[in-house]
């Protein structure tokens, strides 16, 4: 008796993986997120600090994408935003959600070109 290997399940993995792969962003998606937080947060003009996660590979509705979350605290209290870029631009974002998974995530802090130039700093 000999066993026979699952190729046909092997197989269907590895055209799941080739058809699921998109590029990373062209730039660092810190940068592109940086470049577009007067976009993304219109009415605030006074921010405070801005943290950012990693970034990771989702499937949008426009097409495959990369989701970075963004934390922000307003009154004490953590705000989440997932932003999902393709290619170098940003092309949707809304308040994080479960299924984003921001809570999960680790954040450093994002610095933008607003906060480069403060005084002191």
């Amino acid at each position: 008796m000999y066993w026979r290997l699952p190729w046909p399940w092997a197989g269907a993995r590895v055209a799941r993986l080739f058809r699921t792969w998109r590029p990373p962003p062209r730039r660092n998606w810190r940068c592109i997120v940086a470049d577009n937080i007067k976009v993304i947060f219109p009415a605030q003009t006074s921010l405070g600090d801005v943290e950012i996660s990693g970034v990771r590979p989702v499937d949008h509705l426009k097409g495959p994408a990369w989701v970075t979350c963004l934390k922000v605290v307003v009154r004490d209290t953590p705000q989440h935003y997932a932003v999902f870029i393709q290619g170098d631009k940003v092309i949707d974002w809304r308040g994080g959600i479960v299924i984003d998974q921001c809570h999960k995530e680790t954040y450093t802090p994002l610095e933008t070109a607003t906060a480069a130039k403060k005084p002191g700093k």
